[in-house]
């Protein structure tokens, strides 16, 4: 054997409706576009199998949201891999902490080319012209909250002389969640001697090592403003080569929603119709530079820079008008502006303002002094915001910290600023 190609995808969480939108004023075919969104990334997964041809096709996790598979989700992915049947081409799936092998419902027949991991490492040889082309090994979440290490469980089978690929959903050390499920360290996963990993549960997209060839896709499609450009999938290419294996990789774009942030300076800007041509220039420069299967992007503009507009700027109406107009302009795809985030600061000279002896350099020497104690600003935040939190219900508010304890303090500065030296 000297190649083969497989496409490796994660995290398509079929049915997610999209955070912080569920109630969007959009019309409905923005929100038809919303909810359908997973389901064509999934259709795209399917249609690159065809086009392309792998020797098999791997789901690293999390293809449901939730432990409730709904019938669409569990039809649609039926429906996709009875067309890769019809091609040859084989699927191996090993189940995550969204979608634990516990909740899997039983009312679906999977077609034969259809392999799902169980609970125990599991080990499947796959052949080509008679000789084996690959072991897929793999493991699936036999609960939500898997607190095993998964990966120890993997070993190589000495006596197959091809290429070997593991297949776990996991939370390696250092990556960037707050989940973690299935730990593991990189050095677990190079202890068992396999050629490839393909992994799901971190969003992002990353190569964590290359010998052997260590990957996550990131989702399939983003979620929520944080999960930005494009999201997809991988195809990788293993080659043979002095004994080992050499492994490249190609993103495959699949999402048709596309999440961006971008930040606008606003720096000595003094009119309106300037805040608004600049609004309009990051909007054609970011869906400009979209590529070909992103059918709708959702924005949140990020306005910074110091401005005699900021207090204007940081009023609620001011924000809806700007989001209305900028509805109407003409661009190069359909965008949903989700919201306007208002980082601007007034255009003051803030050492002067921190010298005067009234109640504004007062109250803002109380703040500077604040934001340099970060243990004096919590217990400060917690005694003034108590009884905030003494009528919510528990879990419905956290207190801030950290970060966004020093942004909520910098509010507080420019409303002092706007209250008692505006104009």
């Amino acid at each position: 054997m000297n190649s083969l190609r497989y496409i490796h995808a994660a995290d398509l969480h079929l049915d997610t409706p999209f955070l912080g939108l569920s109630r969007t004023d959009a019309g409905e075919a923005l929100q038809a576009q919303l909810r359908d969104a997973t389901f064509t990334a999934l259709q795209r997964l399917f249609d690159q199998c065809e086009r392309l041809r792998p020797d098999f096709l791997v789901l690293a996790g999390d293809i449901y949201n939730q432990e409730e598979h709904s019938v669409k989700a569990q039809l649609a992915l039926r429906d996709g891999c009875v067309r890769l049947q019809a091609c040859g081409i084989p699927v191996f799936w090993a189940h995550g902490n969204h979608d634990p092998l516990d909740s899997r419902l039983k009312t679906v027949d999977w077609p034969d080319n259809v392999t799902i991991f169980g609970p125990e490492p599991e080990q499947h040889v796959l052949y080509r012209d008679g000789a084996p082309l690959a072991v897929i090994h793999g493991i699936s979440h036999a609960r939500i909250r898997e607190a095993r290490n998964l990966a120890l469980l993997f070993h190589r089978q000495p006596e197959t002389d091809c290429f070997q690929l593991g297949v776990l959903h996991c939370s390696v050390e250092g990556s960037p969640t707050q989940d973690r499920y299935a730990p593991c360290s990189l050095d677990d996963l190079r202890a068992a001697g396999l050629d490839a990993w393909a992994l799901g549960h971190v969003h992002e997209r990353r190569i964590l090592a290359r010998h052997p060839f260590i990957a996550y896709p990131g989702n399939a499609q983003g979620l929520h403003i944080n999960e930005g450009g494009p999201r997809g999938c991988l195809l990788v290419t293993a080659e043979a080569c002095d004994g080992a294996f050499s492994c490249r990789e190609e993103f495959l774009p699949l999402g048709p929603v596309q999440w961006q942030r971008p930040v606008i300076g606003l720096d000595a800007v003094e009119q309106l119709d300037a805040v608004e041509d600049r609004l309009l220039e990051a909007l054609t420069t970011v869906t400009e530079s979209a590529d070909a299967s992103c059918t709708l992007m959702v924005v949140r503009l990020c306005l910074q820079g110091r401005t005699p507009l900021d207090s204007l700027l940081r009023r609620p109406e001011s924000c809806r008008d700007l989001r209305e107009r900028l509805h109407q302009a003409p661009l190069p795809l359909p965008v949903h502006i989700k919201d306007l985030c208002v980082e601007t600061a007034p255009a003051v000279d803030m050492a002067a303002c921190l010298q005067r002896q009234d109640l504004l350099g007062e109250a803002l020497r109380l703040a500077e002094g604040l934001g340099q104690q970060p243990e004096a600003l919590a217990a400060f935040a917690e005694e003034e915001l108590a009884p905030l939190f003494r009528h919510c219900p528990a879990g419905m508010l956290d207190m801030p910290e950290g970060e966004d304890l020093h942004d909520l303090l910098d509010e507080a500065r420019y409303l002092c600023l706007d209250m008692l030296e505006g104009k």
